[in-house]
Parts: structure tokens; sequence; C-alpha cells
């Protein structure tokens, strides 16, 4: 107790507003993380397919003339993620792997290439 005593006594007004500054940039930095590449709006280069990716980990696929289908996702390892997909009552997983301006898609039975929109 004495030495927190003695180490406020010692702190000027110049430390403690260095060290109030020093506290917000490290917030502010971290506070400010950017969103993962994956968010946002893929579609499919070969059929009507859209994917979207949700800053909340959520997500959609969407066919045409199909219903919807929900997911969850989460990064893995950068730029890969793991989905999994509501689909007639099961859990489906999926990875997906971005590159560049491209999204891979894969699964048990092959894999679909996406492009991002802008």
């Amino acid at each position: 107790m004495k030495f927190l005593s003695s180490l406020i006594r010692s702190l000027t007004r110049q430390n403690v507003l260095q060290a109030t500054i020093v506290i917000m940039l490290v917030a502010l930095a971290l506070g400010c993380s950017k969103k993962p590449d994956v968010v946002g709006t893929w579609e499919n280069v070969n059929v009507q397919e859209l994917v979207e990716f949700k800053p909340d980990n959520s997500g959609v696929i969407q066919g045409k003339n199909q219903p919807a289908l929900a997911f969850v996702w989460r990064e893995t390892t950068p730029h890969s993620y793991s989905l999994e997909v509501d689909f007639q009552g099961d859990k489906k997983g999926l990875k997906a792997v971005v590159q560049e301006e491209t999204l891979v898609l894969k699964s048990e039975s092959g894999k679909e290439t996406y492009r991002k929109r802008n």
C-alpha cells in the first residue's frame, strides 16, 4: 500500500497525460480492427448463386429459384474459413479460401468459385 501511495505522489501531470494518450491510442488500434476479407457478397462464376458473409459471422447462400441456406462462419487461419450450413435440417460443413478477389468454397462433392461483388 505504501508503494502505491508513493507511486501516485511521484506522478506528474505530464506523466499522467502521456499514459492517458498511450492507453487511448492502444484502445483505438484494437477497436478499429479490419473486418475479414471474406465479408461481403460473392457471385458464383458458373451459375446464378450468391453467397453473403456478414460481419456478425452469419451468412446466406442464395441460388436462383432455390431456398436460401443460412450458415455461420469462422476464420480458421488467415484467409481460410469454416462454414456450418443449415441444409434440410442437418448441418453441413464447408471450407472457404479467399485469394485476392476470389473465393473458393469446398465441400465433399467438389468446389465452387466466386468473385466478390463491388
